[in-house]
Protein backbone atom coordinates (compact mmCIF):
# COMPACT_ATOMS: atom_id res chain seq x y z
CA UNK A 1 0.00 0.00 0.00
CA UNK A 2 1.81 3.22 -0.94
CA UNK A 3 1.49 6.30 1.10
CA UNK A 4 -1.67 8.05 -0.29
CA UNK A 5 -3.55 4.87 -0.45
CA UNK A 6 -2.10 4.71 3.49
CA UNK A 7 -3.79 7.95 4.10
CA UNK A 8 -7.26 7.44 2.61
CA UNK A 9 -7.45 3.97 4.43
CA UNK A 10 -7.06 5.26 7.77
CA UNK A 11 -9.19 7.75 7.36
CA UNK A 12 -8.65 10.04 10.28
CA UNK A 13 -5.51 12.73 10.82
CA UNK A 14 -3.89 14.34 13.93
CA UNK A 15 -1.38 16.82 14.98
CA UNK A 16 -1.34 17.44 17.50
CA UNK A 17 20.11 23.20 26.66
CA UNK A 18 19.41 26.90 26.66
CA UNK A 19 19.90 26.16 22.28
CA UNK A 20 17.19 24.17 20.11
CA UNK A 21 18.05 25.29 16.63
CA UNK A 22 18.36 23.45 13.12
CA UNK A 23 16.90 24.60 9.95
CA UNK A 24 13.77 23.31 8.07
CA UNK A 25 13.33 22.13 4.42
CA UNK A 26 14.75 24.96 2.25
CA UNK A 27 11.62 27.34 0.78
CA UNK A 28 11.04 29.62 -1.86
CA UNK A 29 12.54 33.42 -1.02
CA UNK A 30 10.21 35.46 1.71
CA UNK A 31 10.97 38.34 4.04
CA UNK A 32 12.54 37.22 7.24
CA UNK A 33 11.13 37.84 10.38
CA UNK A 34 11.40 36.47 13.97
CA UNK A 35 8.13 35.31 15.65
CA UNK A 36 8.02 33.70 19.85
CA UNK A 37 6.96 30.53 20.35
CA UNK A 38 5.26 29.90 23.98
CA UNK A 39 3.95 26.55 25.67
CA UNK A 40 1.52 25.52 28.51
CA UNK A 41 1.56 28.93 30.24
CA UNK A 42 -0.85 27.67 33.29
CA UNK A 43 -1.44 31.15 33.97
CA UNK A 44 -4.22 30.07 37.09
CA UNK A 45 -1.71 28.18 38.60
CA UNK A 46 -0.16 29.51 41.73
CA UNK A 47 3.63 29.09 43.01
CA UNK A 48 5.14 25.64 42.52
CA UNK A 49 7.16 24.37 45.16
CA UNK A 50 10.74 24.75 44.69
CA UNK A 51 10.08 27.55 42.62
CA UNK A 52 8.46 29.57 44.93
CA UNK A 53 10.70 32.90 43.43
CA UNK A 54 9.49 32.11 40.04
CA UNK A 55 5.91 33.51 41.42
CA UNK A 56 2.36 32.17 39.58
CA UNK A 57 2.22 31.33 36.25
CA UNK A 58 0.56 34.97 35.66
CA UNK A 59 3.80 36.01 36.25
CA UNK A 60 6.13 33.33 34.70
CA UNK A 61 3.99 33.96 31.58
CA UNK A 62 5.26 37.49 31.65
CA UNK A 63 9.00 36.96 32.18
CA UNK A 64 8.36 35.82 28.75
CA UNK A 65 6.87 38.97 27.75
CA UNK A 66 9.51 40.83 29.39
CA UNK A 67 11.85 38.49 27.85
CA UNK A 68 10.97 39.42 24.53
CA UNK A 69 10.65 42.84 25.23
CA UNK A 70 14.50 42.92 26.09
CA UNK A 71 15.62 41.41 22.69
CA UNK A 72 17.54 43.89 19.98
CA UNK A 73 15.53 45.59 17.78
CA UNK A 74 16.57 42.80 15.06
CA UNK A 75 14.96 40.04 16.74
CA UNK A 76 11.75 41.64 17.93
CA UNK A 77 9.27 38.88 17.59
CA UNK A 78 6.39 39.84 14.83
CA UNK A 79 3.70 37.91 16.85
CA UNK A 80 3.74 35.16 19.76
CA UNK A 81 2.06 31.42 19.73
CA UNK A 82 0.71 30.42 22.79
CA UNK A 83 0.69 26.59 22.17
CA UNK A 84 -2.67 25.92 24.59
CA UNK A 85 -3.38 24.95 28.39
CA UNK A 86 -3.86 29.04 29.12
CA UNK A 87 -6.30 29.07 31.54
CA UNK A 88 -8.59 31.41 29.69
CA UNK A 89 -9.85 33.25 32.65
CA UNK A 90 -6.33 34.29 33.79
CA UNK A 91 -4.83 34.48 30.52
CA UNK A 92 -7.06 36.95 28.72
CA UNK A 93 -6.77 39.94 31.13
CA UNK A 94 -3.17 39.60 30.69
CA UNK A 95 -3.23 40.72 27.10
CA UNK A 96 -2.97 44.34 27.32
CA UNK A 97 0.39 43.59 28.94
CA UNK A 98 1.34 41.87 25.31
CA UNK A 99 2.92 44.53 23.12
CA UNK A 100 3.20 41.75 20.21
CA UNK A 101 0.32 40.31 18.06
CA UNK A 102 -1.10 36.80 20.03
CA UNK A 103 -2.27 33.86 18.56
CA UNK A 104 -3.55 30.67 20.56
CA UNK A 105 -4.26 27.25 20.07
CA UNK A 106 -6.53 25.01 22.71
CA UNK A 107 -5.41 22.83 25.08
CA UNK A 108 -6.81 20.19 27.42
CA UNK A 109 -6.84 23.16 29.63
CA UNK A 110 -9.51 24.43 27.58
CA UNK A 111 -12.13 21.87 27.66
CA UNK A 112 -15.42 23.21 28.19
CA UNK A 113 -17.47 25.08 25.52
CA UNK A 114 -17.55 28.13 27.80
CA UNK A 115 -13.57 28.63 27.76
CA UNK A 116 -13.25 27.99 24.06
CA UNK A 117 -16.46 30.55 23.26
CA UNK A 118 -14.17 33.23 25.13
CA UNK A 119 -11.04 32.06 23.02
CA UNK A 120 -12.72 32.76 20.03
CA UNK A 121 -14.36 35.86 20.93
CA UNK A 122 -11.20 37.32 22.85
CA UNK A 123 -9.30 36.58 19.12
CA UNK A 124 -12.26 37.16 16.49
CA UNK A 125 -9.73 37.30 13.13
CA UNK A 126 -8.83 33.67 14.36
CA UNK A 127 -10.47 30.55 14.88
CA UNK A 128 -12.74 31.16 11.47
CA UNK A 129 -12.73 29.04 8.55
CA UNK A 130 -14.57 30.39 5.48
CA UNK A 131 -16.03 33.05 7.68
CA UNK A 132 -17.64 30.38 10.12
CA UNK A 133 -16.69 29.91 13.65
CA UNK A 134 -13.99 27.22 13.76
CA UNK A 135 -11.92 25.34 16.49
CA UNK A 136 -8.67 25.47 14.03
CA UNK A 137 -7.48 28.04 11.52
CA UNK A 138 -4.83 29.88 9.25
CA UNK A 139 -3.32 32.73 8.74
CA UNK A 140 -0.18 34.31 6.87
CA UNK A 141 2.21 36.95 7.61
CA UNK A 142 4.84 38.11 5.38
CA UNK A 143 4.71 35.01 2.66
CA UNK A 144 4.04 32.41 5.60
CA UNK A 145 1.20 30.15 5.97
CA UNK A 146 0.96 29.18 10.10
CA UNK A 147 -1.68 26.49 10.38
CA UNK A 148 -3.30 26.54 14.08
CA UNK A 149 -4.63 22.53 14.61
CA UNK A 150 -7.24 21.71 17.36
CA UNK A 151 -6.01 18.29 18.50
CA UNK A 152 -7.43 18.20 22.28
CA UNK A 153 -11.32 17.39 23.08
CA UNK A 154 -13.65 18.66 25.24
CA UNK A 155 -13.31 17.50 28.97
CA UNK A 156 -9.60 17.51 29.36
CA UNK A 157 -8.08 14.11 28.20
CA UNK A 158 -3.96 13.97 27.66
CA UNK A 159 -4.80 11.81 24.34
CA UNK A 160 -5.15 14.04 21.54
CA UNK A 161 -7.40 13.83 18.05
CA UNK A 162 -8.24 15.63 15.51
CA UNK A 163 -11.65 13.78 14.97
CA UNK A 164 -14.26 14.34 17.21
CA UNK A 165 -18.10 15.57 17.34
CA UNK A 166 -16.60 18.15 19.66
CA UNK A 167 -14.31 19.63 17.40
CA UNK A 168 -15.90 21.81 15.05
CA UNK A 169 -16.37 22.43 12.13
CA UNK A 170 -16.24 18.13 11.26
CA UNK A 171 -13.25 17.62 8.52
CA UNK A 172 -9.95 19.10 10.09
CA UNK A 173 -8.40 16.70 8.49
CA UNK A 174 -9.24 17.47 4.81
CA UNK A 175 -8.98 20.97 5.56
CA UNK A 176 -5.28 20.44 6.88
CA UNK A 177 -4.44 18.54 3.81
CA UNK A 178 -5.79 21.20 2.08
CA UNK A 179 -3.89 24.00 3.61
CA UNK A 180 -0.65 21.81 3.23
CA UNK A 181 -1.14 22.47 -0.33
CA UNK A 182 -1.62 26.03 0.28
CA UNK A 183 0.44 28.57 -2.43
CA UNK A 184 2.55 29.58 0.23
CA UNK A 185 6.37 28.12 0.19
CA UNK A 186 6.90 28.59 3.50
CA UNK A 187 4.31 26.56 6.27
CA UNK A 188 4.25 26.44 10.28
CA UNK A 189 1.63 24.09 11.80
CA UNK A 190 1.38 24.78 15.73
CA UNK A 191 -0.80 23.00 18.34
CA UNK A 192 -1.01 21.10 21.42
CA UNK A 193 -0.64 17.72 21.86
CA UNK A 194 2.07 16.29 20.11
CA UNK A 195 2.09 13.89 17.28
CA UNK A 196 4.13 10.08 18.81
CA UNK A 197 6.86 10.32 16.69
CA UNK A 198 7.18 6.09 16.29
CA UNK A 199 3.42 6.25 15.67
CA UNK A 200 2.79 4.28 19.24
CA UNK A 201 0.25 4.06 21.80
CA UNK A 202 1.00 7.00 24.21
CA UNK A 203 -0.39 8.89 27.23
CA UNK A 204 0.11 12.44 26.37
CA UNK A 205 0.17 12.54 22.68
CA UNK A 206 -2.07 12.04 19.57
CA UNK A 207 -3.40 8.79 19.76
CA UNK A 208 -1.92 6.05 17.83
CA UNK A 209 -3.70 6.03 14.38
CA UNK A 210 -3.78 9.73 14.32
CA UNK A 211 -0.24 9.69 14.70
CA UNK A 212 0.73 7.32 11.99
CA UNK A 213 -1.52 9.12 9.86
CA UNK A 214 0.30 12.34 10.48
CA UNK A 215 3.52 10.89 10.22
CA UNK A 216 3.02 9.77 6.89
CA UNK A 217 1.60 13.37 5.89
CA UNK A 218 4.60 15.43 7.40
CA UNK A 219 6.98 12.98 5.27
CA UNK A 220 4.78 13.51 2.08
CA UNK A 221 3.88 17.39 1.93
CA UNK A 222 4.29 18.65 5.87
CA UNK A 223 5.68 22.67 6.81
CA UNK A 224 8.65 23.55 7.15
CA UNK A 225 8.15 23.08 10.87
CA UNK A 226 5.88 22.13 13.54
CA UNK A 227 5.37 23.09 17.07
CA UNK A 228 4.15 21.23 20.30
CA UNK A 229 3.68 21.57 24.04
CA UNK A 230 1.90 19.50 26.39
CA UNK A 231 4.53 17.33 27.97
CA UNK A 232 6.65 19.85 30.54
CA UNK A 233 9.92 18.43 29.58
CA UNK A 234 12.44 20.33 28.45
CA UNK A 235 12.63 21.31 24.62
CA UNK A 236 13.47 18.37 22.15
CA UNK A 237 14.17 18.78 18.30
CA UNK A 238 13.74 16.09 15.72
CA UNK A 239 13.21 15.70 12.09
CA UNK A 240 10.10 13.87 10.59
CA UNK A 241 10.09 13.74 6.99
CA UNK A 242 10.24 17.48 5.31
CA UNK A 243 9.54 19.32 8.65
CA UNK A 244 11.65 19.84 11.71
CA UNK A 245 9.41 18.94 14.72
CA UNK A 246 9.71 21.15 18.47
CA UNK A 247 8.06 20.16 21.43
CA UNK A 248 8.74 23.33 23.58
CA UNK A 249 9.29 22.98 27.29
CA UNK A 250 6.55 24.73 29.28
CA UNK A 251 6.90 28.49 30.45
CA UNK A 252 5.09 27.64 33.76
CA UNK A 253 6.54 24.44 34.96
CA UNK A 254 8.42 21.41 33.76
CA UNK A 255 9.18 17.96 35.13
CA UNK A 256 11.83 17.79 37.77
CA UNK A 257 11.65 21.13 38.46
CA UNK A 258 13.23 21.69 34.82
CA UNK A 259 14.03 25.47 33.70
CA UNK A 260 10.91 27.55 32.40
CA UNK A 261 11.38 29.52 29.14
CA UNK A 262 10.28 29.52 25.51
CA UNK A 263 11.61 29.61 21.92
CA UNK A 264 12.67 32.52 19.91
CA UNK A 265 11.99 31.58 16.22
CA UNK A 266 13.69 32.47 12.96
CA UNK A 267 11.82 32.50 9.72
CA UNK A 268 14.07 32.68 6.61
CA UNK A 269 14.18 31.95 3.13
CA UNK A 270 15.92 28.56 3.82
CA UNK A 271 13.38 27.90 6.54
CA UNK A 272 12.82 28.10 10.28
CA UNK A 273 15.62 27.89 13.50
CA UNK A 274 15.01 28.38 16.63
CA UNK A 275 17.10 29.16 20.15
CA UNK A 276 15.72 28.79 23.53
CA UNK A 277 15.77 31.47 25.81
CA UNK A 278 15.06 30.14 29.39
CA UNK A 279 13.71 32.69 31.81
CA UNK A 280 14.20 30.91 35.14
CA UNK A 281 14.07 27.71 37.33
CA UNK A 282 16.17 24.60 37.84
CA UNK A 283 16.64 22.31 40.51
Amino acid sequence: MDRRDFLKGLGTAALAGAFAGGAARAAEAGEEFHFAVVADPHCAEGPRKGMESLGTGTDRFLRCVEAMKALPAAEQPDFVLVLGDLHTDAFLPLLKEVPYPVHVTFGNHESTPEQRKNLRDAFPGDFTVNGEPSDYYSFTHKGARFISLCDAGLGGEHIGTLCSENIRPRGQCEWLEAELSAPEPRKVLFAHIPVERNGGDREMHLNRNDSRWMNALLEEKGPDAAFFGHLHTPTEEYSNGKSRVWQVRSCCWNGGNAPVGFLLARMTPGGVSCREILTGGGA
